[in-house]
């Protein structure tokens, strides 16, 4: 699946919200026609620079009276040196601020009149290449004189869909002033960035910067492309890895790709997961599956709380108190006052990873390992901490044993499953 960026136009408000700048992978910054200034346009390239923020130009017709949303009827080569002007004083800025313009975008109703007509897309595109050179991914419509202006200047070109804007059934924009021309829950924006996006007819979203609701809706989208462009290596014909965004919740990935037709198993880690299938009817893309649970995460169940009993008598609990600087009772008590979370269930049937250990008891793994630690053994190592479910050689720091606790049972699995919450309580 290929990347789709988030684009927002920016660089057109006094009390512009810097957290756009953090969402946005291509910022189309006002250079003057329809908003803007020096002082405006500066401030945005710094924050581009501070957030590692794609630079594009964001030329209009020379209307600030009407924030560049009415057409106006310019002769093509005034408009290309309007265009160039613009895009210049933008490109020199951005000189002196140290960060490139690679990107070009026509705003309002200069982006829709140069789309119908093909000497006004020659002249946009003219204009932005006398001012920024050819080295430029220019943004515009999935069809119309724009695309084809700019592929004949030799730019390359980004299809364009918006989030947060609504459609009619055509697929075409509905005109702002109507009802559900502009959009502000970001629910629906989650939703429109899935549609688009797993559709395979845009390479970029916009979120414009001046919408009521900007920042949540351009984080929503942002979530969901991150979702849809996650890395995935083929293990084989019947499996395959992918890589987990962190705030998908780990149980919710692990139930919605185990749902999905011709999935055999998925084993959830902290950071991957593994989906394994049969080759003779593979699955759903697990990008998709997963952008759907990005845009629906729907109300969850909190993960039950499961309190284990511990005697904290394990051979290494000194050893590990004199490493930290703490007494064996500090170590007991911070390990004990914590509540943790199963990570992610693997090495041994049952073997579950709780995190996160309190930083001050965090210890590195045994130089050497045991080669047999005793079952229900409650060991550290790094920030996480465990219970081995069976005897088996390992080398945590073992502090303590788990009291009355069965951690694997042939029938019933593993006791601890991903995404329960655990504490453990100190017995004598």
């Amino acid at each position: 699946m290929v990347e789709c960026l988030l684009n927002i136009d920016l660089g057109e408000l006094p009390d512009e919200d810097e957290l756009l700048y953090t969402a946005a992978q291509v910022a189309n910054i006002a250079c003057g026609g329809h908003a803007g200034d020096e002082h405006s346009m500066r401030r945005a390239l710094e924050a581009c620079a501070r957030h590692g923020t794609r630079v594009g130009a964001h030329p209009s017709y020379e209307d600030r009276a009407n924030f560049g949303r009415h057409e106006l009827q310019v002769a093509p080569e005034v408009l290309r040196a309007q265009v160039a002007a613009q895009c210049a004083r933008l490109g020199g800025l951005a000189s002196e601020v140290g960060v490139p313009v690679r990107y070009a975008k026509p705003h309002g109703a200069l982006y829709h009149a140069s789309n119908r007509e093909p000497a006004l897309a020659r002249a946009v595109v003219a204009g932005v290449v006398e001012a920024l050179g050819s080295a430029m991914t220019f943004i515009g419509p999935g069809a119309g004189a724009l695309r084809d202006a700019a592929r004949e200047a030799g730019l390359a070109y980004a299809r364009e869909g918006f989030a947060d804007r609504g459609t009619r059934p055509d697929g075409s924009l509905i005109p702002r002033g109507q009802p559900g021309a502009v959009l502000s829950d970001p629910a629906v924006a989650r939703e429109n960035a899935l549609r688009l996006a797993s559709g395979g007819t845009v390479d970029t979203l916009c979120v414009h910067g001046d919408s009521p609701g900007a920042v949540a809706m351009a984080r929503e989208v942002r979530a969901v492309l991150e979702v849809l462009a996650l890395r995935t290596v083929s293990l084989g014909d019947g499996a395959l890895r992918l890589v987990l965004p962190e705030r998908l919740e780990r149980r919710a990935v692990l139930e919605a790709l185990k749902a999905e037709p011709g999935v055999v198993d998925v084993v959830v880690g902290e950071e991957h997961a593994c989906v394994y299938f049969d080759p003779a009817a593979p699955p759903e893309d697990p990008r998709r599956v997963l952008g759907r649970l990005a845009v629906s995460p729907g109300p969850r169940e909190e993960p039950p709380l499961i309190t284990v009993r511990v005697r904290y008598d394990g051979p290494d609990l000194s050893a590990v108190a004199e490493r930290v600087g703490l007494s064996v009772e500090d170590v007991v008590l911070l390990h004990a006052s914590r509540e943790y979370t199963v990570r992610t269930v693997g090495f041994l049937p049952g073997f579950s990873y709780l995190g996160e250990v309190d930083a001050r008891i965090a210890v590195p793994r045994l130089a050497t390992p045991r080669t047999r630690v005793p079952a229900l053994a409650v060991g550290v190592a790094g920030r996480r901490t465990a219970i081995y479910p069976v005897a088996s050689p390992g080398g945590w720091n073992l502090l303590g044993t788990a009291v009355d606790f069965t951690a694997f049972g042939p029938e019933s699995g593993a006791r601890l499953r991903l995404g329960d919450r655990v504490r453990f309580e100190r017995v004598d």
